[in-house]
């Protein structure tokens, strides 16, 4: 190949940029100087095979049978990825592998050059083959053109292996399980999103070019007030930590925990990753649990401990005149009603009883169960009196003069009442339940359908 040849290949094969056009011209500028019939380019992959991806031959080698077999495997790849330039003809006293390489080529002479990477692992392969054995060019003639053709296809292989890298990055974050996306830290522009958190919105042609509240937010005109950038970042806009928070998402409930980070981009800016897992189920159970710990199970009522919990919160807010009334039921009869049909229409009584409190407007969301046939009411406010308690009491006898209607049939019972105020009575939960039970023991001394008030106790 001449050196005005040369020159020229060299102006087809400048730049990083690897174009499937000069990668032909190049091809047939080569075939040209070396007068073979044609010339290829192969991939090769992990399995060994080599797969065409660009030829130029003439027609008289394609009608001769001579010429770039679509794909291939061969037992050679591996020596061939270890020459520099391969040169083998007919005529030559040639070992099987480059008898082997003429057979798939239908070839008298045959010049290749491997194209591998920093490791020395071939990826391609630059073959010119001819059908006159006579015509096999000297290796000086051939190494030249060969080289910049093998450098102009390794910025081929980087962008491949680079793209396979990012695809396969690509892969992991889209089935971690994870939900990622990536925002530019300042002007809030999303550069990143992973499938998972795509889909719930439409997919990932939704998000790219907008800012991450047109997204997630609908109608909302700027950052968000929750936003953590502020604790991610130090005062002169360096990363300082990962800040873990939970959020709940609008449209269908679901819980995250989420977990926000500033790091710099590929180009240099500030950029804030947000990255949450999927923790609706451990919320659930969260919930689940500590409705157990809180409610009974039986009427559904707010139990013992939920009573002492937000007791002493109202006690705590409570500001003067404000009075707290603690009202203490024991069903008086219970007992005949378990002897009488069973169990489980003492059950069914206790859900109706817990029924008819809660419908009662001044006992709703202050009525609790205590335990057992035992339930307490916490009634707070600056109107309430010990007058609105007592015809509270009353109005609470009235419906146990009626029978309570069961699927065993009809029960007949009653309820002491025991009362006492906060701070008259006590300053905590416990002191209040204490004296209110003493009341409520005084007010069954006295016979079915009595209240009694921690004023009257100490009187007595």
């Amino acid at each position: 190949m001449s050196e005005t040849m040369n020159i020229a290949l060299a102006e087809v094969l400048a730049g990083n940029r690897v174009e499937t056009e000069n990668i032909l011209r190049a091809l047939e500028m080569i075939r040209g100087s070396i007068g073979f019939d044609g010339g290829a380019v192969y991939q090769i992959e992990l399995s060994g095979r080599f797969y065409l991806a660009e030829k130029q031959q003439s027609a008289e080698a394609a009608a001769d049978r001579c010429g770039a077999p679509p794909k291939f495997k061969t037992e050679s790849a591996a020596w061939l990825a270890q020459q520099a330039v391969v040169s083998v003809g007919r005529s030559g006293h040639n070992a099987r592998r480059e008898t082997e390489l003429l057979d798939l080529f239908g070839a008298d002479a045959l010049v290749a050059a491997p194209v591998t990477d920093e490791n020395g692992e071939p990826h391609e392969l630059v073959v010119f083959f001819d059908r006159n054995a006579e015509k096999l060019p000297p290796e000086t003639a051939v190494r030249l053109p060969l080289l910049l053709m093998t450098r102009y296809l390794s910025s081929r292989v980087y962008q491949s292996k680079l793209w396979r890298a990012r695809r396969s990055l690509e892969s992991v974050l889209d089935n971690t399980g994870i939900d990622i996306y990536v925002n530019d830290f300042n002007t809030h522009d999303i550069l990143y999103v992973n499938e998972s958190m795509a889909a719930p919105y439409g997919g990932k042609e939704q998000f790219l070019g907008k800012k991450c509240w047109q997204i997630l937010f609908p109608g909302q005109n700027g950052p968000c007030d929750f936003c953590p950038q502020e604790k991610i970042a130090d005062e002169d806009g360096n990363p300082t930590r990962v800040y873990t928070w939970d959020y709940q998402r609008p449209f269908d409930g679901a819980w995250f925990r989420v977990f926000s980070a500033a790091f710099q981009w590929e180009d240099g800016r500030m950029a804030h990753v947000v990255s949450s897992a999927d923790i609706t189920d451990n919320k659930q159970k969260e919930a689940l649990i500590q409705y157990m710990a809180n409610y009974d199970a039986l009427t559904d009522l707010p139990n013992r401990r939920m009573l002492l919990s937000e007791g002493e919160a109202r006690i705590s807010q409570a500001q003067p005149p404000e009075k707290l009334y603690l009202m203490f039921f024991d069903i008086d009869g219970f007992k005949a009603i378990n002897d009488a049909y069973g169990h489980d229409a003492g059950d069914a009584f206790l859900v109706q009883l817990s029924r008819f409190f809660t419908e009662i407007p001044l006992l709703q969301e202050a009525i609790y169960r205590n335990g057992g046939d035992e339930f307490v009411a916490l009634i707070a406010g600056e109107a309430i009196t010990k007058e609105n308690i007592r015809n509270l009491s009353n109005f609470i006898h009235l419906r146990f003069n009626k029978p309570w209607v069961l699927t065993e049939g009809q029960a007949f019972c009653n309820t002491s009442i025991g009362v006492a105020c906060y701070p008259e009575d006590g300053e905590s939960v416990e002191e209040l339940l204490h004296i209110a039970d003493l009341a409520m023991y005084q007010a069954k001394k006295s016979g079915p359908g009595h209240v009694c008030f921690g004023s009257e106790l100490k009187t007595k």
